[in-house]
């Protein structure tokens, strides 16, 4: 008798998918970069936003929300702005948002709930305050206008047009980025077979 007969097979069925686990892999990185911790914002003034994401996430797109940590509601900025590269930016021009210093942007997928990155804690000031000093706007960037407080009957300021966000057509195109988790699932799965073909005989 072989010694792996003495082995069950569900568990050496286990072991050898273990083995593919290595194969799968993901490339979840989404950085802001601007705003930055404790940047301050104008408004009446261009802001530039900016981030850095994983080249192979399949994120073409995202959605962009304004919220404060006290108060309750969001400011919807922008739907749907593209991201099919490794990093983007947009500019953002304030009107009359209310003046804080516990604003955060939160970048996410609204129709499935999807939160890829939240910016660090940052500041709005008046347009008349003579101490803040607005950034450079990011150059060849789309510019959105933002203007007022939260209001959750308000929808996105802008929305771009849309995007496949990850999904690519027709058929086997749509599985593009996901080769190697395929052929770890269909290794798994062969391995399965013959153990359980391995215990028949």
């Amino acid at each position: 008798m072989h010694v792996l007969s003495y082995i069950p097979t569900g568990l050496l069925s286990l072991l050898c998918a273990w083995y593919l686990v290595p194969l799968a892999y993901a490339n979840s990185y989404f950085v802001i970069s601007q705003p930055a911790k404790g940047q301050q914002w104008v408004n009446g003034a261009v802001n530039p936003i900016s981030w850095t994401k994983g080249l192979l996430d399949g994120v073409n797109s995202v959605d962009i929300e304004l919220a404060r940590l006290s108060q309750d509601g969001l400011i919807f900025v922008a739907r749907d702005v593209p991201a099919p590269s490794s990093t983007g930016s947009l500019n953002l021009l304030l009107q009359d948002v209310p003046a804080a210093d516990d604003y955060y942007l939160l970048f996410l997928n609204s129709t499935h709930g999807v939160m890829y990155a939240s910016s660090q804690r940052f500041a709005i000031a008046d347009a008349n305050n003579a101490s803040a000093t607005p950034a450079s706007p990011a150059a060849g960037a789309a510019t959105v206008t933002v203007s007022g407080g939260p209001n959750p009957t308000a929808v996105f300021a802008t929305t771009f047009p849309p995007s496949a966000n990850g999904v690519s057509a027709p058929a086997w195109k749509a599985v593009d980025g996901a080769r190697m988790q395929l052929v770890a699932v269909a290794s798994a799965m062969v391995f399965c077979v013959l153990g359980g073909a391995w215990t028949v005989l």
